[in-house]
């Protein structure tokens, strides 16, 4: 059973959401929070699959929660709801630890799939934000200046592996794999791991 958090202040979103996804076999709605005081005060201490976050929130922005949260639980899993999918948005989100990204003119099918995809350990990112964050200016010579390793550590670190993770993947410390992540975003001319994300979508070299 997948479980769910909703945080929204908007009462008729969260109650719309919570009987669609309350109907599914798969998953159950644990928390519905109209605040970030009150939903950081509850999911600091709960234990939920996934929590679905408004970014436009009265006290606090849904993506400062999601980095408030992340820092207590690195492994907490997100998904990111907003009216806007440019690629700035989608990017800050990804930088703020969110698994997933959707558009509030999504379908309601949509929300169970990215749930059910983001509960299973992978991202998902709307149509829309795909598209736009895909297009991101890059340059792909720049690839054939990483060496066999770096390539490797790139390509884990693309489909949202932290580098303890990628550690692990490659026998490697986490400590190596740092110098790697250092090397192969100056090689590529990039910041961070949303920059590597958005070259990597770019390039095809994801499976979108």
């Amino acid at each position: 059973m997948i479980s769910v958090a909703l945080v929204d202040d908007h009462i008729m979103v969260r109650s719309g959401f919570a009987q669609l996804l309350n109907v599914e076999s798969d998953i159950e709605v644990k928390g519905e929070y109209s605040s970030a005081k009150d939903a950081f005060s509850a999911l600091s201490r709960a234990e939920v699959d996934v929590a679905v976050i408004d970014i436009s929130m009265p006290d606090e922005s849904g993506l400062s929660l999601l980095e408030r949260l992340k820092k207590d639980n690195p492994d907490f899993r997100a998904i990111i709801l907003s009216i806007y999918d440019s690629a700035s948005f989608v990017s800050k989100a990804i930088e703020a630890g969110a698994c997933g990204y959707l558009s509030k003119r999504c379908g309601p099918g949509e929300l169970v799939t990215a749930i059910r995809t983001v509960a299973g350990g992978d991202r998902y990112l709307c149509a829309d934000a795909l598209f736009n964050l895909s297009n991101a200016p890059a340059e792909p010579k720049a690839l054939d200046e990483l060496t066999k390793r770096e390539r490797e550590v790139f390509n884990h670190l693309i489909k949202g592996m932290d580098v303890k993770e990628v550690g692990v993947a490659l026998s490697i410390s986490h400590k190596t794999i740092h110098v790697h992540r250092a090397n192969i975003l100056s090689k590529l001319n990039l910041s961070n791991n949303v920059d590597l994300i958005r070259f990597a979508l770019q390039h095809k070299l994801l499976d979108e």
